[in-house]
């Protein structure tokens, strides 16, 4: 039973795998069961014993790689150091991981292409659905870590030699949302133009998230 179970959880996993480059390169519609059943080396009755259709695969490959491909990037912002430090890292490390991570790339294509899920009418809801609360949650942590909410989220007195004001700087944005909405719109914007070609990305260092950081940090 072990071995069995190990055995299904393999299946399952190489069929993830397959499904989130097969939509990543051809587009979810345009996708097939059979497709993705090619790709990982098994049979379409395999895929059908691990997800009913396409629309609880493609659910399934968001809710799989969502946390476990994104979350070393995100892991960045929970550091220490100074909050412009850690924002400028975490800029850089999003740029580094769309040019080096095939899966991180991959799955950021899936996300943020205007096919939101299998051209059926429930699939798209529940693509659009997964797409929304994913963003939000993007939304939501830069907030808070713009806003010097997150624990750590802090500049030490002092920090840059530059007078007790400089200590605030970036902790508490004039406008913590309007600037969190500024940087997931340039992660949003920098991902869909590695899906088209990863060489129109600007540097993977700090001149090439100077901009973004400028607009974010007052």
């Amino acid at each position: 039973m072990r071995r069995t179970a190990e055995e299904a959880a393999q299946t399952k996993a190489a069929l993830l795998e397959a499904a989130l480059f097969q939509f990543a390169e051809h587009g979810v519609a345009a996708t097939k069961l059979a497709d993705v059943a090619q790709r990982a080396g098994l049979t379409r009755g395999a895929v059908y014993h691990h997800f009913t259709d396409k629309t609880a695969l493609y659910a399934a490959v968001i809710a799989n790689s969502w946390d476990s491909v994104t979350a070393p990037v995100w892991a960045v912002l929970d550091s220490d150091g100074p909050v412009e430090d850690r924002l400028r890292e975490f800029l850089v490390a999003w740029l580094r991981r769309l040019r080096e991570d095939r899966h991180f790339r991959a799955l950021l294509t899936i996300t943020l292409n205007a096919s939101y899920g299998p051209d059926q009418p429930e699939g798209i809801s529940d693509g659009r659905a997964s797409k929304s609360y994913g963003l939000a949650d993007w939304l939501q942590r830069l907030e808070t870590f713009l806003a010097g909410k997150r624990d750590g989220a802090r500049d030490g007195d002092g920090a840059r030699g530059d007078g007790a004001g400089a200590g605030q700087r970036g902790t508490h944005a004039d406008d913590p949302s309007g600037a969190a909405a500024g940087i997931l719109a340039w992660l949003c914007g920098t991902a869909l133009l590695a899906a088209t070609d990863p060489d129109l990305l600007p540097p993977s260092d700090a001149s090439g998230v100077a901009l973004p950081l400028r607009g974010a940090l007052p």
